[in-house]
């Protein structure tokens, strides 16, 4: 299958100029088949390409027998069959030359001149035999395309989700001339500039570098082009180029690439030289390769041999803790912490040294401002300050987009934080034994309780028992349930079996309910309660609190949520949950790992109470951290990373610095420890002394009262 530029995205470079001749036929599509039949169909069809790409071409020309540049596009149709992908999107792409100098123009027109195939063109020729031998192998879709004049640049985070193809394999042509070196690099920068615009560009790709004329100092022009490719991070790349040939039935293309830890190709990520790891040769035999050597081979060792990995961070409990006395915000104040630990593993792991930076200003994970420039962490990974940053960062798409991201080795829960509850007055312990209703119907028992004494009076069997009628007024009744309740005495014993009878049952009531009283009275005027905590999100947007959280959680809540949590302010999470603990009218949403290690120092502060979590997460959020796009060291770091989590490394780290901060809070606090009884003082007895005023002050009321009546 053959697709242009044009079929990827519109307007960001120009569609190739070359015609693609009509006598390209179709290509076989593979339909689904299982695993291992998919695997045998591969290997067949592999065996049929290599069959139909190694023929060696009829073209001649001005008495060239095998042009050098038909040489090199016989070699990278090899390379290609032997160690593209198949099914993967190959891209072929095109030198354009009204980008080139003049001079140079005109040597390479005049160097395909020795092709003569064509009256259109001998670029034309070498463009038309190299797409029509891939296309007729039909192991992969392919692109074509060149630079335009003026490139536009993607915005990454112009997502398409109709279209989730990365690019497996580059093929890009070039040409080089003794006089005009800088041409060859000139042109392949304009090429990756083009192919950066397209969305599915892949850095890690397999690259294959076609230079279509002989070189007098082929290692020095392959180490030019290989050090320009490298600005990209483009690590995985043959260069080839033709050889002299000393024989005229043997024809050679020399295969270039490097090592970037291996020396003396190169030293900890920077080019050295160039090696050349094989050849392509073409005898009456055939095409192959000279040697059996992967030409894509593993870059990045296992053992990088102490090779600087430099890191960048901010100070964010618990993940990055930081020690003051050595100083605020320096490289050397970083001292412990989840991501620190796990950090030195992974340096630990890859034999690397870890350099640790922190960045000035107070902007922890960093925005994109309007000018284009970056602020926090991520300003030193587009700045190249940095080969990785963490800080308790998020996953999120806008990373993933403009970042290479790690994957997630510790996951928070994420809830939200209000003041706790203020404790009831003490003088309402006793109220709060029992609630409202009990009150009350408590009270309607002694009522009820007389009213059925005086009833009980009416009889005159019960009456002539008893003293004087007149005596067993309702006020009289009344007093002595109260004081039945009460557990005290009444003022006449009564004599007669069925008022005695009722008595014994409200001693009996009495004394249980007083029983359940001075059980729980103490425990309340020790302990008084809280009032209302607010605990559910309902309660919480019901509320006339002050929202504080960081800006990086709005992409985790929906735009009506968002609407909600007004009145709204915006603060780091330490910030944030300070305000919650100094004042009563705030609420913060962030994670539970810092709370955990910050709250014991926290509410200890004076002028400071306690933060109360929600019961339930909100949700979970999983940190990683990021990487320049393209790095060759993500797949390593991610393996590395992947044993970390899997063993439970990351839990225990944590666990280990709470634990550590938990000790430490409580030596802190042995110098406050009192015994555990306390006496009751005239505070927590309040209550009482209130409700014995509130007594004498009515009892002295009805006293005037009755002083006033019988004056009258």
């Amino acid at each position: 299958m053959l697709f242009t530029a044009s079929d990827l995205h519109t307007g960001k470079s120009s569609i190739s100029q070359r015609k693609i001749k009509n006598s390209l036929k179709p290509v076989i599509c593979i339909p689904y088949l299982s695993t291992k039949t998919f695997e045998f169909k591969s290997f067949i069809f592999q065996q049929i390409a290599l069959l139909i790409l190694s023929l060696p071409s009829t073209n001649t020309g001005s008495g060239y027998q095998y042009p050098d540049g038909q040489l090199v596009v016989d070699s990278a149709l090899a390379v290609g069959v032997h160690y593209f992908t198949p099914g993967g999107t190959v891209v072929v792409s095109l030198p354009n030359t009204t980008l080139l100098a003049p001079d140079f123009k005109i040597h390479a027109s005049r160097k395909l001149g020795k092709l003569a195939l064509s009256t259109d063109g001998n670029t034309e020729q070498l463009i038309d035999n190299l797409t029509q031998r891939l296309h007729s192998s039909s192991l992969w879709p392919v692109v074509v395309t060149c630079p335009a004049d003026g490139i536009i640049k993607h915005d990454p985070t112009n997502w398409d989700t109709r279209n989730d193809d990365v690019h497996s394999s580059y093929v890009l042509v070039t040409m080089q001339h003794k006089d005009w070196q800088d041409q060859a690099v000139y042109s392949l920068r304009e090429q990756i500039q083009n192919l950066e615009t397209i969305p599915a560009w892949n850095s890690r790709a397999r690259f294959v570098i076609m230079l279509l004329a002989e070189v007098t100092n082929a290692r020095e022009v392959a180490k030019d082009v290989l050090q320009e490719l490298w600005q990209w991070q483009i690590m995985n790349v043959v260069v080839l180029l033709p050889a002299s040939n000393i024989n005229s039935k043997m024809h050679i293309v020399l295969v270039y690439t490097w090592f970037p830890y291996q020396s003396p190709s190169g030293l900890c990520g920077e080019l050295r030289d160039s090696v050349h790891i094989n050849s392509w040769i073409l005898d009456e035999e055939g095409g192959r390769f000279l040697k059996t050597s992967p030409l894509y081979p593993q870059k990045v060792p296992y053992n990088l041999n102490s090779c600087p990995i430099r890191a960048s961070t901010f100070e964010f409990y618990p993940f990055v803790i930081c020690d003051k006395r050595l100083g605020i915000g320096t490289n050397t104040s970083i001292t412990d912490g989840l991501e620190i630990q796990l950090m030195q593993c992974i340096a630990e792991g890859m034999n690397m040294t870890l350099i640790l930076r922190i960045p000035p200003g107070d902007e922890r994970g960093g925005i994109q401002l309007e000018n284009g420039t970056w602020t926090g962490l991520r300003a030193d990974i587009v700045n190249g300050k940095a080969d990785i940053t963490f800080a308790s960062l998020l996953s999120k798409l806008e990373d993933h987009l403009i970042f290479d991201d790690t994957i997630s080795y510790f996951t928070d829960r994420f809830t939200w934080f209000v003041a706790r509850a203020k404790p009831y007055p003490r003088w309402l312990g006793m109220a709060r034994v029992f609630d409202p209703m009990t009150w009350l119907v408590g009270f309607l028992v002694i009522i009820l309780a007389s009213i059925f004494t005086r009833i009980l009076l009416s009889f005159k069997t019960i009456r002539h028992n008893e003293v004087p009628g007149n005596y067993w007024r309702f006020s009289v009744c009344l007093s002595s349930m109260w004081a039945v309740f009460l557990g005290e005495g009444v003022p006449i014993m009564p004599c007669s079996l069925p008022l005695r009878s009722f008595f014994l049952c409200m001693i009996i009531y009495s004394l249980a309910v007083n029983t359940v009283f001075q059980t729980f009275f103490t425990s309340y005027v020790v302990n008084p309660g809280l009032l209302h905590q607010i605990s559910n999100v309902d309660e919480l947007v019901q509320s006339d609190l002050v929202y504080a959280f960081y800006y990086v959680l709005d992409k985790f809540f929906t735009a009506d949520f968002l609407h909600k949590l007004e009145p709204r302010v915006q603060c780091e999470p330490f910030k944030c949950l300070d305000y919650v603990a100094t004042q009563d009218n705030y609420a913060t949403f962030c994670g539970r790992a810092l709370l955990a290690y910050i709250v014991d120092e926290l509410v200890k502060q004076e002028g400071k109470h306690e933060i109360y979590a929600f019961q339930e997460d909100s949700f979970q959020l999983h940190s990683v951290m990021l990487m320049p796009k393209g790095s060759h060291l993500l797949d390593r770091i991610n393996v590395v990373m992947t044993h970390i989590v899997e063993a439970g490394l990351p839990n225990q780290f944590l666990k280990s610095i709470l634990d550590a901060r938990r000790i430490e809070a409580g030596i802190l606090a042995l110098q406050d420890l009192t015994d555990e009884y306390s006496a009751l003082s005239l505070n927590h007895l309040q209550g009482s002394f209130f409700f014995l005023l509130m007594g004498l002050a009515l009892s002295l009321g009805m006293f005037l009262f009755e002083l006033l009546k019988i004056c009258k």
